[in-house]
C-alpha cells in the first residue's frame, strides 16, 4: 500500500525508499534506531530497539519492503519494529505471488539468526520437497481429508485472500477435530462411556417440595436435565455435568433439589457431598439447605478444617455410618479421615477454585459417583465447548423475579462518594467496601483494608465498621458476618473473601477500591453481593488508572455475565477466565475467535471418527491428536 494510505493503529506492507537512518543510546542497555522512508505519496518514520546492525545493513537511497503496525509519535506516523527486506533480494517467485506470508518473530528464531526472508525460503523449500503420500495412509488419501495437505500449502502460498481464508478455515477445523477427539476420549476415561455431550434435551422439572417462591424456567430446565442424568440405568454413564449461571440465578437451589432427589427418591440412603471453596460459603449453603428443607436437617452436616478434633471426629462417624446423607464442607471432605458410607453424588461449587487433583480426590471417595460442577463465572458457548467439551452443560440465564439490576458507576476516590454513603446508611441499608490488600504495601500503591478502615472511621465517626479478611479465624469471620446480617454493622471493609457466598439482602452499596487490578469476571462476582433484596442497589468502581476506564466502562454498561465474559475473554484471554481447568495445556483451540458452528461441527466429526470410521482412518487421526496435545496429553486424559 502507499504510505499515505496507512492509518494509525493498523498494519501495512509498504514499498518505500530509505532517506536516512541513525542510532542513539537512550540509556544503558537501550539503543534506538530511527529511520525515515518515503514513496511518491509521503514520508513515514520507522523505529527499532537494540538492532544496531540495521545501520550497517540498510543503505539510504535503496528501496525496502516494510511490514508493521503504525502509531503516532509527536504527530508523526511511525512503524514500530517493522520487518524489513531489500526489494531487490526477492525472487521472481515471491515477486509474482500477490500475497507474501508474514511469520511472527520469537526468541528461537532470533537466537538462530533466521531473518523473516530466510524463514520464508526455508518453508518454501520444505513445501517443494514434502511427500504428501508418505504423510497420509491410503485410506485417508482416498477420503476428503486430502484437502488438509492442500490447505497446509495454500496457507503459506495463497494466490488470493479467498484462498487464504479457506485454508485457515480448513486447518482450524482439522485442529479442532483433533482437540475434540481428545475431549471425547477424556469423557470416556472419566465416565467409561464414549458419548456425545448434550445429545439429548430433557424435559424441565419443578420442585416437589414447597418453596416460598416459584422456580424460574431456567431453574426448571436445569433441574430436569440433572434429574434425567441421575436416574438409574445400567446403560447410562454417571452424570458429568456443568451447571452455569450468572450471579444470583439460583444454581445452589437447583443443586439442593437434585441432592434430595438423589438421596431420598432415586437412591434411598445414598450420600451427597457438596464441596465449597471457603468455610463461609460452605456454612451458608448448609444454613440455606436447612432453611429451605427443614425436614432433612437431621441428615445434613458440615465438615471443615477449622473444626475441633472431637467435633470433627463425631461428624466423620456420622458420615462413615451413613447417618448423614447431605455432607457440606470444604477441602476437608477429601481428606483421609473423612470416609463416606455410600457416596453417590458429588457437587462442587465455584469449581474453578479447586485444582484438578482436589476434585479427583473427592470423586474417589465413592464408586464412580455422579458429578455436578457449579460455576458462577459464565463462559461463552464456544469456549465452553472446548474447555468443558467433555461435560454436559446446563445454563440458567435468568434471575429470579423481584431482583432489581444493580447500577454500576466509576469514581476517582472514596470522598466523592460520601453523599451516596450517607444516604445509604440513612435509609437503613448496609455497605461493602472491598480492597485488594489487607495491609499497606511498599510495593503496590493500592488501598488496603487497614487504610480504608482508618479513613472511613474518620469520615463517618458514627458508623459501625468491621474488617473482614482471610487472615482471621473462622470464629471471627462468622461473628462479623452474623452481626452484619443482623444489621448491627453498617459497613464491612473486606478483601475478596466476600466474593462468593456472602448473602445479605439489606446490603445495597458495593464500593471496590482499585477496581482496575481485578478482572471483569471477578468484579462482576463482587457486584453480585448487592442487589440480593428488593431495594435498588449500586456498585461503585474506584480507579486511579485512566487507561482502565474503557475496560471498567464495559462492566458499568451491562449486568449480563455472559456478555461480560466475552469482553473479559477478548481482553485477558481464556487462561484467566477459566483458571487452571486445562492444567498445563496450551492449545490453539482455545482461541475465542473460532466460530461456535465450527467447534460444534468439529465435535460431531470427531465423534464420527471415533465411532464409525474405518480403523486405519481412526488410528491415523488418533495419532495426530496425541501429537497435537504433546506432553499435556496424559494430564488432560486424566481430567486435568
Amino acid at each position: 500500500m502507499p504510505v499515505s494510505a496507512l492509518q494509525p493503529q493498523t498494519q501495512g506492507l509498504l514499498k518505500a525508499r530509505l532517506n536516512s537512518i541513525k542510532a542513539f543510546h537512550a540509556r544503558r542497555g537501550l539503543t534506538v534506531i530511527n529511520a525515515e522512508f518515503a514513496d511518491q505519496t509521503g514520508k513515514i518514520g520507522a523505529k527499532w530497539f537494540n538492532k544496531v546492525y540495521l545501520t550497517r545493513q540498510l543503505k539510504p537511497g535503496n528501496e525496502y519492503w516494510l511490514f508493521g503496525s503504525a502509531t503516532t509519535i509527536k504527530n508523526q506516523l511511525v512503524l514500530s519494529n517493522p520487518e524489513i527486506e531489500p526489494v531487490e533480494t526477492e525472487t521472481v517467485e515471491v515477486t509474482n505471488r500477490r500475497l507474501t506470508p508474514v511469520y511472527p518473530s520469537n526468541s528461537r528464531l532470533a537466537e538462530a539468526r533466521i531473518s523473516p526472508l530466510s524463514l520464508r525460503k526455508l518453508i518454501d523449500n520444505v513445501l517443494d520437497q514434502v511427500d504428501w503420500s508418505a504423510s497420509f495412509p491410503p485410506a485417508v488419501q482416498e477420503s476428503s481429508f486430502r484437502v488438509i495437505a492442500g490447505a497446509i500449502s495454500e496457507i503459506h502460498r495463497p494466490e488470493s485472500d479467498e484462498e487464504l481464508k479457506k485454508a485457515k478455515h480448513t486447518l482450524a477445523f482439522f485442529d479442532q477435530v483433533l482437540f475434540q477427539m481428545g475431549v471425547l476420549k477424556r469423557r470416556e476415561n472419566i465416565t467409561g462411556y464414549l458419548t456425545l455431550p448434550d445429545a439429548i434435551r430433557h424435559a424441565p422439572a419443578d420442585s416437589p417440595y414447597p418453596l416460598p417462591f416459584q422456580l424460574t424456567n431456567g431453574q426448571k430446565q436445569a433441574l430436569g436435565e440433572i434429574i434425567a442424568d441421575l436416574k438409574p440405568g445400567s446403560d447410562r454413564p454417571p452424570m458429568n455435568r456443568l451447571l452455569q449461571g450468572d450471579v444470583g440465578s439460583g444454581k445452589t437451589l437447583v443443586a439442593f433439589l437434585a441432592m434430595i432427589d438423589s438421596a431420598i427418591e432415586l437412591y434411598p440412603g445414598s450420600q451427597c457431598a457438596f464441596m465449597a471453596p471457603t468455610e463461609i460459603l460452605a456454612r451458608q449453603h448448609l444454613q440455606n439447605f436447612v432453611r429451605f428443607f427443614p425436614q432433612f436437617a437431621r441428615h445434613a452436616v458440615i465438615i471443615t478444617g477449622s473444626m475441633k478434633t472431637a467435633e470433627r471426629r463425631q461428624l466423620n462417624e456420622a458420615v462413615a455410618t451413613g447417618q448423614a446423607l447431605f455432607i457440606f464442607g470444604t477441602h476437608a471432605l477429601f481428606q483421609e479421615q473423612t470416609q463416606f458410607n455410600r457416596l453417590n453424588f458429588c457437587i462442587i461449587d465455584e469449581q474453578q477454585r479447586f485444582g484438578v487433583n482436589h476434585r479427583r480426590q473427592l470423586f474417589r471417595k465413592g464408586e464412580n459417583p455422579h458429578q455436578l460442577l457449579l460455576s458462577a463465572t459464565p463462559i461463552p458457548r464456544t469456549l465452553s465447548l472446548t474447555i468443558f467439551g467433555d461435560m454436559d452443560t446446563s445454563i440458567i440465564n435468568e434471575l429470579p423475579p423481584g431482583r432489581q439490576p444493580v447500577t454500576t458507576r466509576i469514581a476517582a476516590g472514596f470522598r466523592e462518594l460520601l453523599p451516596l454513603v450517607k444516604n445509604t446508611l440513612a435509609a437503613g441499608n448496609q455497605i461493602y467496601v472491598v480492597c485488594p490488600l489487607i495491609e499497606a504495601s511498599d510495593v503496590k500503591d493500592w488501598v488496603s483494608v487497614e487504610t480504608a478502615a482508618d479513613n472511613i472511621s474518620d469520615l463517618l465517626p458514627d458508623a459501625s465498621i468491621a474488617c473482614l479478611t482471610g487472615a482471621q479465624t473462622w470464629d471471627e469471620k462468622e461473628s462479623i458476618m452474623y452481626e452484619f446480617k443482623a444489621g448491627r454493622i453498617d459497613i464491612v471493609i473486606a478483601t475478596t473473601v466476600v466474593e462468593v457466598g456472602v448473602d445479605n439482602p439489606n446490603a445495597t452499596l458495593m464500593i471496590i477500591e482499585n477496581a482496575d487490578c481485578f478482572g471483569l469476571s471477578q468484579l462482576h462476582q463482587l457486584r453480585g453481593r448487592v442487589g440480593r433484596g428488593s431495594d435498588a442497589s449500586t456498585c461503585v468502581l474506584i480507579s486511579h488508572v485512566a487507561a482502565e476506564s474503557e475496560r471498567l466502562a464495559v462492566l458499568a454498561s451491562t449486568n449480563d455475565g455472559f456478555e461480560l465474559s466475552l469482553e473479559d475473554l477478548k481482553m485477558r484471554g481464556p487462561g484467566d477466565l477459566v483458571g487452571t481447568r486445562q492444567s498445563g495445556l496450551s492449545h490453539p483451540c482455545f482461541s475465542h475467535r473460532i466460530p461456535q458452528k465450527l467447534v460444534e461441527n468439529a465435535r460431531t466429526r470427531a465423534y464420527e471418527i471415533l465411532t464409525i470410521e474405518a480403523a486405519e482412518i481412526r488410528d491415523w487421526f488418533t495419532g495426530q491428536m496425541i501429537k497435537s496435545f504433546g506432553e499435556s496429553y496424559k494430564t488432560f486424559m486424566e481430567g486435568g
